[in-house]
């Protein structure tokens, strides 16, 4: 019987007879494909950090322009919040003032810093007797070099001035009248909530539209706005104040306002006045103090 041949292995420097292996097209392609997303994946995700670092520019504009001011003889404050120190402004009340023991803190909008159009309203309370502090947000005016801006650090920022205003002046806090002026109007109605105090609200040209007006930026059709943007500068704190609340229009209410300064929990005065008019924004500020703010005695300096 004849014995099988052994199969030999080829020997070194004998060329091999198997097939080399290859790689099958349709993985290179479906790799190739799965980088691609990716990629386009990571950059999608880059840009939504991108956007959620810079969103709060879409509703606040502060601007540090060092020539700015309001112009009024102010005694200069500092106070500090989140461990930066904040530059501000204190008008005494007047010597003969019967509301000497009241204080307004001022709140303007986001849309930059104090000045000239701010001295208007704010001499206008200091005309009613009342002392007043005014002072900028971390990242406006002279506060530049603070961080920037935001909803929380505005907030915070406002508590810093309530503190200075009940504990360095010893306004009582039931005797502290907060002032808001557009985004300013949800900060104050946030701060008075949070303080369980205050004597009244004062609520200027309130802002309900912040982010209805995000909406409309092109750049947010891109991301989910409920992660990336979180400025809402929300006004249901005012369906909840019992405080007085003198609620300031300039110009036609449009439904937003309406909505809001309807909603807003009684007791309320809501006011349209008519192109900046000052005669109709003093009559209706006078009728307010009168009807919610007492006068008391003149307070005499001690001999």
């Amino acid at each position: 019987m004849a014995k099988p041949s052994a199969t030999r292995s080829p020997g070194p420097g004998r060329p091999s007879t198997s097939s080399p292996e290859t790689v099958d097209p349709r993985w290179l392609l479906r790799t190739l494909g799965l980088l691609i997303v990716l990629a386009l994946l990571c950059g999608y995700l880059t840009l939504g950090l991108l956007f959620y670092l810079g969103s709060w520019q879409l509703a606040l504009k502060p601007t540090h322009d060092t020539g700015k001011g309001t112009g009024l003889p102010a005694q200069a404050i500092t106070l500090s919040s989140g461990g930066e120190e904040l530059h501000g402004q204190w008008l005494p009340a007047g010597a003969e003032s019967t509301r000497a023991t009241y204080a307004v803190l001022y709140l303007r909008s986001g849309d930059g810093q104090l000045d000239r159009g701010d001295a208007t309203q704010i001499g206008t309370l200091h005309g009613h007797g009342l002392a007043v502090l005014a002072f900028d947000y971390r990242g406006y005016g002279p506060n530049a070099q603070n961080p920037h801006p935001t909803e929380k650090r505005m907030l915070q920022d406002a508590a810093a001035a309530w503190e200075y205003l009940v504990g360095k002046q010893r306004i009582a806090p039931d005797h502290v009248i907060v002032f808001g002026n557009g985004v300013g109007v949800s900060l104050a109605a946030q701060l008075l909530a949070q303080q369980h105090a205050g004597a009244a609200l004062i609520g200027y040209n309130a802002d309900p539209d912040v982010l209805l007006r995000v909406r409309r930026d092109p750049r947010s059709h891109l991301f989910p706005l409920g992660l990336v943007f979180h400025e809402r500068f929300y006004l249901d704190a005012l369906q909840r104040l019992s405080q007085p609340k003198l609620l300031y229009s300039t110009g036609p209410l449009d439904a937003a306002r309406i909505a809001v300064y309807g909603s807003a929990a009684d007791p309320k005065m809501s006011v349209e006045v008519p192109s900046h008019n000052a005669d109709e924004e003093q009559s209706a500020l006078t009728r307010f103090l009168d009807a919610y703010i007492p006068a008391g005695p003149v307070l005499l300096p001690v001999r």
